[in-house]
This record gives structure tokens, C-alpha cells and sequence, in this order.
């Protein structure tokens, strides 16, 4: 069984028996892969907070040969949601926002595949997320979607309006940091639930099934247009 190191982002984990958990992430090494984490429903497991969903890890895992699910040893975190989601900064739409992104990330990504875009863009966009107040959030959630689909090589001909057509062109041309200067406006409003609406109609029809968290970000999406 050998041993490996990696750089992850935490997608999702599932309770195995009465102590553990089996943990499904993305490595920037060897792409998805999922694990169990021997006790980690223990009060004081040694695996804390850093499992949780976006949580960027250092992870240390054994394969097993001929076996779907490895043995997670260690997991040291890097950079965690938590503390953003947990503090008066934080807000439903921090929580919705890294729901979605958990479940487009682990719906699209194939098992062992690499894809050093898509973790560099994890960590673009979780970073942004952390530092992002109120209605920021919307714009690194809408330059995810927007890349997640462009990485994933199904972008449709987006027939949009001006103002939704100019952030689409914005995100495809300049990198998530340089976005500040839009200011969160474009893509809390009218511009960007248009462009997010078309990503999301090219995402289900890529996916062949609906995003569940989808209904509560529409939820929220209108709420901010009051």
C-alpha cells in the first residue's frame, strides 16, 4: 500500500459505520479519489475541521491495490470555510455558495482524473469566497460556474444581453482577482442571474440531471434583486 502526499480540497463525506467516514476529494496530484477517515465522527478525532466541504488540505492517504477507497492517514488543513461561514461576515449565501460548488466540482470531476485548471481555480475562487462580504460572494460563484463549464469543453454560444455578455467576456479574459474592479453589482444583479442561468442550463443538460442546491441559490438570487 503506498503511501501518498497530496494537495486537496475536501468535497464531500459520508458516514461509514458508527465512527468514520468516507471521504470523497480532489487532488492536485492524482485527481478524485475517495477514502475513509477511521473515526472521524469521533467527538475528538484527530481529523477536527479539516474535512470539511472546500476545506484545503494537506492529505496523506494509502491505496490499496484492486480497491475503489483508500485509507486516509493525516490531513492537515491549509485554508478553511469555516471560520468565514461560522463569523457574523458570513451569511446563507456563503453556505449555499460553497454547497454548489461542492456539488458541480464532485458531479463533474471523473475519479483519478488530473486537472491542475480545476484546483487552481478551487483555490482561486475559495479564496475569494473567505474574503468576499454579503452579496461579494456572487461574483467568484459566478466566475466558478462560468469556468467550470468552459474547463469542462461544453461552453454553449451564450446568447446573452450586453450587460450579461460583457461579464461573460470579462470572466473569460481577466483572472478572478483582477474582477474587483466590477465591484459586486453586475453579478449579484440582472447581468449576472442571466449569465448564471445559461451555465446552468449548460450544466444540467452536460450532467443529465438537475443541481439540487440550484433552487435555493434562485431563491436567494431573486431575494437580491428586491
Amino acid at each position: 500500500m503506498p503511501l501518498r502526499v497530496a494537495d486537496a480540497f475536501i468535497l464531500r463525506t459520508y458516514p461509514l459505520k458508527e465512527s468514520d467516514k468516507i471521504v470523497s476529494f480532489f487532488t492536485r496530484e492524482w485527481g478524485k479519489r475517495r477514502g475513509v477517515a477511521r473515526g472521524a465522527r469521533r467527538p475528538k478525532s484527530k481529523f477536527g475541521a479539516c474535512l470539511e466541504p472546500l476545506t484545503q488540505v494537506r492529505i496523506q492517504y494509502f491505496e490499496r491495490e484492486g480497491k475503489d477507497l483508500s485509507t486516509i492517514d493525516h490531513c492537515e488543513t491549509v485554508a478553511s470555510m469555516m471560520p468565514v461561514l461560522a463569523s457574523s461576515a458570513g451569511s446563507l449565501l456563503h453556505s449555499v455558495a460553497v454547497s454548489l460548488m461542492v456539488e458541480v466540482a464532485d458531479r463533474m470531476l471523473p475519479d483519478h482524473e488530473v486537472n491542475d485548471a480545476t484546483f487552481r481555480l478551487l483555490r482561486a475562487v475559495t479564496q475569494a469566497t473567505r474574503s468576499a462580504a454579503g452579496e461579494a460572494v456572487w461574483l467568484p460563484l459566478s466566475y466558478y460556474l462560468y469556468w467550470m463549464v468552459r474547463l469542462g469543453g461544453f461552453l454553449p454560444n451564450l446568447s446573452l444581453s450586453p450587460p450579461a455578455g460583457a461579464l461573460a467576456d470579462a470572466f473569460a479574459r481577466q483572472p478572478l482577482p483582477a474582477l474587483a474592479e466590477f465591484g459586486p453589482a453586475p453579478a449579484a444583479g440582472a447581468p449576472g442571474r442571466e449569465l448564471r442561468h445559461a451555465l446552468y442550463a449548460a450544466l444540467t443538460a452536460h450532467l443529465e440531471a438537475p443541481l439540487r442546491t440550484w433552487s435555493m441559490l434562485e431563491e436567494l438570487s431573486q431575494s437580491s434583486e428586491r
